[in-house]
């Protein structure tokens, strides 16, 4: 993390903790849309296109937690790897990160070279 300043850092742990909010309020969110969606279908016991229709919006929202789930594990990791003083550094290549692309995509976990690399295979 040399080449980031202690600013850096809590720009990005604060980037960090913007993010991870952001993604709890839309979690909150999705789970009270399928309650409300599960809710209305069950209290008008409706069937056919108004339940498949429910059923598919259910299922958009799952897959949207599930994928916003899943970015607050690299936003965990992220903040585990600043707590442990690996943060900034490519994983592949073990170099720093450039600044930039950290303040771009803080969970970023390799450099820009690596990451083009790990994407072409």
């Amino acid at each position: 993390m040399k080449h980031l300043s202690s600013d850096d850092v809590r720009k990005l742990h604060m980037q960090l903790v913007e993010m991870r909010t952001r993604l709890l309020d839309e979690i909150h969110t999705a789970e009270a849309d399928i309650t409300a969606a599960h809710e209305a279908r069950e209290g008008e016991g409706r069937g056919g296109s108004d339940t498949s229709e429910i059923s598919r919006f259910e299922e958009l929202r799952r897959s949207e937690i599930e994928i916003d789930e899943n970015h607050l594990r690299t936003i965990e990791e992220a903040e585990h790897r600043i707590s442990e003083g690996h943060y900034g550094v490519c994983m592949d290549c073990g170099k720093p990160i450039a600044r930039e692309r950290l303040l771009a995509l803080p969970t970023a976990v390799r450099c820009k070279v690596c990451e083009e690399s790990a994407l072409s295979h």
